[in-house]
């Protein structure tokens, strides 16, 4: 009884393992489908700029500050007046959009025709005979150039040009009739010809020691100056047949100022007429000195 129950018990076993016969076939599982790749992900190396405009200007249109793109146009220039030392300046950008004002001094025909260190002729009358000429000679000889010192005070923005000339005289006229002279001054860059000729005695008096105050404003970039001189004779007498004649300016001007002119004019030419203009001193002889550090 026991064998038979163990027998069928494993007969039972085996069928529930291994199935019967004709099922034995083992199928095949379901393929999986095939993913589809996702196209590869691109990065923009250099996206799209979102600007940051720096304003126009003068001389820029809108300029990036990240990528330097530009867009539009520059504006347009701000063009403050010439004057006798510059050019239109752009008061945005500071380009100089010119040549200076032409010096009146040029303008009005004039020359400088003088240079320091040389002697020139100086033609004039004789002082007891306006009828009589006499020729001499005349001579820048030196120029200086500072800010102050111990005899002159230092006032702000100016400096002080210090110039003597020599005046000679040994021809028979000027030794039997003795000589006259002329000498003034006037400003090379807004020389006036129709200006009222004013000996130095009759300028104001300034509250520098010494000094009167010019007749007119000196323009040095586009501003007004007053300016300041005085004018001494250091020496005249004979010596021998020979007379010497030294004088010495000395001009106050704003630093950096080379416009100051002295002239030795024929004292035929002067006039006691007391509004004459300055030019009725002029003529083809008179001597000009520029005054400034090197004279050309």
């Amino acid at each position: 009884m026991l064998k038979r129950f163990i027998i069928f018990a494993l007969i039972f076993i085996s069928l529930f393992l291994f199935g019967c016969g004709e099922n034995d076939a083992i199928e095949e599982p379901t393929p999986r489908p095939v993913r589809t790749p996702s196209p590869p992900l691109i990065i923009d190396s250099e996206p799209e700029c979102r600007h940051f405009w720096r304003k126009p200007d003068c001389l820029h249109p809108y300029i990036c500050y990240d990528c330097g793109e530009e867009e539009g146009v520059p504006t347009d220039h701000v063009w403050l007046p010439a004057n006798f030392q510059t050019g239109p300046v752009c008061e945005k950008c500071g380009e100089i959009g010119g040549d200076p004002v032409e010096p009146n001094f040029i303008r009005y025909g004039y020359r400088i025709n003088t240079t320091s260190g040389r002697r020139y002729d100086y033609i004039t009358t004789t002082s007891q005979n306006p009828d009589l000429e006499t020729i001499g000679t005349a001579i820048l000889l030196y120029i200086d150039i500072f800010e102050s010192d111990e005899e002159y005070p230092f006032k702000d923005g100016y400096e002080y040009i210090v110039a003597r000339i020599m005046i000679q005289f040994d021809d028979e006229n000027a030794r039997d009739y003795g000589f006259t002279y002329i000498t003034g001054h006037l400003d090379f860059f807004g020389f006036d010809p129709n200006e009222i000729a004013v000996a130095h005695n009759d300028l104001r008096e300034s509250d520098i020691a010494g000094f009167n105050i010019g007749n007119t404003k000196l323009n040095y970039y586009g501003e007004d100056y007053e300016y300041y001189l005085m004018h001494t004779q250091f020496q005249n007498e004979w010596i021998g047949d020979i007379s010497y004649i030294v004088l010495e300016y000395v001009f106050l001007v704003p630093g950096g100022y080379d416009g100051m002119v002295v002239y030795i004019a024929n004292a035929a030419n002067w006039s006691d007429d007391e509004n004459r203009f300055i030019t009725d001193n002029f003529d083809s002889e008179t001597l000009f000195f520029r005054l400034r550090v090197q004279s050309t």
